[in-house]
């Protein structure tokens, strides 16, 4: 068994059921939250919401757990918040003001609330799965940035929005090691954008950017767009780099450990995708 690589799925299918259950069942209401105050969108915070409200991260943390956004436009975002007296930073890391913090809790209550919808039954296998997951988590060496800081976070009581964090943290773990293995190929963030999707099998714009350099390395060619195999076998290389790494973490579980948390994981309901 290859639990890193064979969890990881999983721990996705997980995550994004909840995440892409908030919006139609709560979207209307969080917009209106966030209109109230002035704000357009409600980025970065259905993703920053855990750490604004425990003044838990730097901009430059949050811009590592956003890999695929410029840092500069991350920055700029916050920026931007902080000039509209949303957020304030205090000795080095960003904290949600007044104005901000019941938006940012109702998020929290919406995530709950579709945790509970797609998880309610199976209070015991979550409980697995959920000890099993921290145990990952304390695992994580400290160049897991993100993950580190995220697990630090004050523990929920809610049992489903706790499952969700701690899949969240596990997510983290692998995110990390995913960035070191495609930067390890000299690849930017938008390259990597391209050659994932077009590996998908999904369709990549002939202007997308990143592709163009994918096409000068000839990894990718311009028409129509699709990987060469020479981008096929990269990106292979790039999926198999991140599960070596993220296996040092996981191996904090033994193999029966190990097992249980994969069963768990697949027996939880969601759709993701």
């Amino acid at each position: 068994m290859e639990l890193a690589r064979d969890a990881a799925p999983e721990i996705d299918r997980l995550v994004w059921t909840v995440n892409r259950g908030v919006a139609p069942k709560h979207g209307p209401r969080l917009s209106e939250m966030a209109a109230a105050i002035g704000l357009d969108s409600l980025l970065p915070f259905p993703v920053t919401a855990d750490f604004l409200l425990a003044g838990a991260a730097s901009v430059d943390l949050i811009s590592q757990r956003m890999p695929y956004s410029r840092p500069t436009d991350v920055h700029s975002r916050f920026e931007e918040l902080i000039a509209m007296d949303l957020v304030e930073a205090r000795d080095g890391v960003v904290v949600a003001t007044d104005q901000l913090v019941p938006l940012l809790e109702t998020v929290r209550q919406c995530t709950a609330d579709v945790a509970a919808d797609t998880w309610t039954g199976h209070e015991q296998r979550m409980a697995t799965v959920a000890d099993l997951a921290r145990k990952v988590a304390m695992a994580a060496s400290d160049d897991h940035a993100v993950a580190v800081a995220h697990r630090e976070l004050p523990s929920v009581d809610d049992p489903y929005l706790r499952l969700f964090d701690r899949l969240v943290t596990l997510r983290y773990v692998r995110q990390y090691d995913h960035v070191v293995a495609w930067q390890g190929h000299d690849l930017t963030a938008p390259m990597t954008v391209a050659l994932t999707k077009l590996w998908h099998g999904e369709s990549v714009a002939a202007d997308a950017e990143g592709l163009s350099e994918l096409v000068e390395r000839g990894l990718a060619q311009p028409d129509p767009v699709a990987l060469t195999d020479a981008g096929r076998t990269l990106r292979d290389d790039i999926e198999a780099g991140t599960n070596r790494r993220a296996r040092v973490t996981f191996d904090a579980l033994d193999a029966d450990e190990g097992a249980s948390l994969l069963d768990g994981l697949r027996q939880l309901p969601g759709s993701g995708g």
